[in-house]
């Protein structure tokens, strides 16, 4: 998110890791009933069967963090550049990390995190305290808690539920909730992710739209490709055209983003997001993988196109 003086925000979720190829909010759920069973082990029983839950963690370093296919700015004019809170979360190299437990019923539970190069915490003070333009100091880390119960409707139809909490280590008015439905056929999934209450990074009803195909390829590597696309709700306590602290409307050709009105693009109800294409591959006989990512940006929250970006990945698995 942008800060003071020209500030904006992302709509998160959850997306977002660059290590791991998956349709969920950053990192990807492995259902135990889509795992390889396990070989018994010392047991003449051909009936003995592998656990029911799998449990799988993951180190990464990623070239930057970009959020759901903001690359350039989270606001409602020129971009400010990383170094005043705003896209992308991380505009070097970051450490991201992540563990799942999956159980072959069909419920998962998980936690993901990244570090951020710039402050949750001065921004969101920032909305109180307008004196605030140092958001570099006292740096955020993002954590991600999230569950999810998956079944299947008939055949190769099966649907998802779930929730998300994020939680900003350095954060002010930044935690939130947010839902999860998904549906999927084969190699192909449609989810929504909804946001429960308004935070600085997005209003309460922001919805996160991806359309997501994944296909293994020879050699264990992995493509897939995401189209992610966003509903907002265009008033909320810190994204609008009022500053809310105040109650004062913003101009004509103005809009509230966070800590003030500031001239630009007024907020818009729907835009499309990106389009993310990855490539995944495994490193033989390591616990390692390397992944590229080229993202084709579309617009933010207030129609403001975003720039394409190359990123890459690797990844140490256990």
């Amino acid at each position: 998110m942008p800060g003071i003086p020209d500030h904006r925000h992302p709509a998160r979720s959850l997306c977002a890791g660059l290590a791991l190829l998956a349709s969920a909010h950053c990192a990807g759920i492995v259902h135990a009933q889509d795992a390889a069973p396990a070989p018994a082990a010392d047991t003449a029983d051909p009936k003995a069967a592998a656990a029911p839950y799998t449990f799988t963690g993951h180190l990464d370093l990623v070239s930057r963090y970009v959020l759901r296919g903001a690359t350039t700015t989270y606001g409602n004019g020129a971009p400010l550049g990383n170094a005043g809170a705003d896209a992308p979360e991380s505009s070097r190299p970051a450490l991201q990390w992540g563990l799942d437990l999956a159980h072959e019923s069909g419920w998962s539970l998980g936690y993901w995190a990244s570090m951020i190069n710039y402050s949750y915490r001065q921004l969101g003070r920032s909305y109180s305290d307008r004196s605030i333009t140092d958001f570099q100091s006292s740096r955020s880390v993002e954590n991600d808690f999230y569950g999810a119960y998956s079944g299947k409707l008939a055949g190769e139809l099966g649907y998802t539920v779930g929730m998300t909490a994020y939680y900003y280590i350095n954060g002010e008015h930044a935690n939130a909730l947010e839902t999860k439905a998904g549906l999927s056929y084969g190699p192909v999934s449609l989810n929504a992710q909804t946001l429960l209450n308004d935070v600085v990074w997005g209003n309460k009803g922001d919805t996160y739209w991806t359309l997501v195909y994944t296909q293994p390829l020879p050699y264990g590597m992995t493509f897939s490709a995401t189209a992610g696309a966003y509903t907002y709700r265009k008033e909320g306590k810190y994204l609008g055209t009022t500053d809310t602290l105040t109650g004062t409307a913003c101009g004509p050709g103005a809009a509230f983003v966070v800590n003030g009105c500031f001239a630009g693009n007024a907020p818009v109800g729907k835009a499309f997001r990106h389009l993310t294409l990855a490539l995944n591959a495994p490193i033989p006989g390591t616990p390692a993988s390397v992944g590229i990512q080229w993202i084709l940006g579309g617009k933010n929250r207030f129609g403001v196109s975003q720039k394409n970006q190359f990123l890459a990945s690797a990844t140490i698995g256990f």
